[in-house]
């Protein structure tokens, strides 16, 4: 068995990109990387199985080295991507993979088959070489990060991340590492009024100027959260993202409801912008006669994180240094990730991967310089941890 070439591994993320896993088909992509892994399971390096989240939808869990380290490294990627949008939009077609002047196009570039398939191919060559590892490394390769982390939940309910010692998240966090990582809040405000013609508003009751008067006590409620500055994560955000009413124009709408995404924080955490939120209902359901208001929490993670100057980081750091890299800047994650759900008290927590700041966007890329530079960072920090 030889190691995976640049080469081979450039063609393996091409075939994974064109997969079309939004919202479905991870199997598809767990597939092939268990094909790729089965002859190292088989020659005694590596344990391997599959956890069913739905049809077609596979969770990949890989775990190899000393099973009596004293370390555990956890190393996560999701295999699911957003919508591409419009096709018409991109100047490369989204799920086509082409690489045009070093530089690979297409849903999930950055977002981020390539930082799942570096990762294994790291894993498959330190394997294949018998690098001596420090710790017994768990590999998961997960379904629905981009919902709500259905995967990652799914395995730490089962308890696959009982023990780790660390976990890398090979999110793309360009040229930083980020060791803690923002909460969310998913959630909805349904109004309900009463219909009426338009020409006579008074016999109704107005559904959508009920949401307009939680959207302003809202904005009081948690004015105070969102000023808030964590010095790792920054200040909370609350954002109304979604909103519907009413069908027709010439009529009072009866019912409408919005959606709102909340990105929390320690010093803003889950509870207090939940708290905020109800408050927020229960002042605007006395605005609007007739306008009842009600809340429903559709997602909620908290925010999780570990020292800035935790040992994945300084490994993370170490390998850099010995590439010939300068120091990463060491932040907090905006965004969320399976962190969330992977991590507990006492881990070493570092979101670490390659791509860049074109996620969810039309013509999403990674260059293959920064894809290939990641396998090699990843061989040296899967084996030093």
């Amino acid at each position: 068995m030889k190691k995976i070439t640049n080469d081979e591994a450039i063609a393996l993320l091409q075939q994974i990109m064109r997969i079309k896993t939004v919202g479905k088909d991870e199997s598809k992509v767990a597939d092939i990387l268990a094909a790729k892994m089965q002859p190292l399971v088989d020659a005694g390096l590596a344990t391997m199985e599959r956890l069913p989240y739905a049809p077609g939808r596979d969770n990949l869990i890989i775990v190899a080295g000393p099973k009596d380290a004293p370390t555990k490294l956890g190393i996560d990627g999701h295999m699911d991507v957003v919508a591409a949008g419009d096709p018409a939009k991109w100047s490369h077609a989204p799920f086509g993979a082409e690489i045009v002047d070093g530089t690979l196009f297409g849903r999930g570039a950055t977002d981020m088959k390539a930082g799942l398939v570096a990762a294994f191919v790291a894993l498959y060559n330190l394997l294949v070489s018998g690098t001596t590892l420090n710790s017994e490394l768990h590999f998961f390769a997960t379904v629905g990060e981009e919902v709500d982390n259905y995967g990652a939940r799914q395995l730490a309910a089962a308890g696959y991340n009982a023990g780790l010692s660390g976990l890398i998240v090979c999110e793309p966090s360009g040229p930083q590492i980020e060791p803690t990582t923002r909460g969310i809040i998913d959630y909805t405000v349904t109004a309900t009024g009463k219909a009426a013609h338009s020409s006579t508003p008074e016999d109704g009751a107005n559904a959508i100027a009920g949401l307009f008067a939680y959207n302003a006590a809202a904005a009081v409620q948690t004015e105070t959260l969102t000023s808030q500055v964590d010095p790792m994560l920054g200040h909370a955000t609350h954002s109304i993202t979604l909103i519907n009413g009413g069908n027709q124009v010439n009529i009072i709408p009866e019912t409408a409801s919005l959606r709102g995404n909340i990105r929390t924080t320690p010093l803003a955490d889950n509870a207090a912008f939940t708290a905020a939120l109800e408050a927020a209902v229960t002042e605007a359901s006395g605005k609007v006669p007739g306008v009842s208001l009600t809340l429903s929490i559709d997602s909620t993670l908290p925010s999780v994180g570990s020292p800035s100057d935790n040992r994945l980081v300084q490994t993370i750091q170490k390998v850099r240094t010995a590439q010939g890299l300068a120091e990463a800047p060491v932040v907090g994650g905006t965004g969320i990730c399976d962190a969330a759900l992977l991590l507990t008290p006492g881990m070493d927590m570092a979101e670490y991967g390659p791509g860049n700041d074109s996620s969810h966007q039309t013509d999403e890329s990674i260059a293959i310089a920064d894809f290939t530079q990641a396998i090699d960072s990843y061989e040296h920090i899967f084996a030093e941890y």
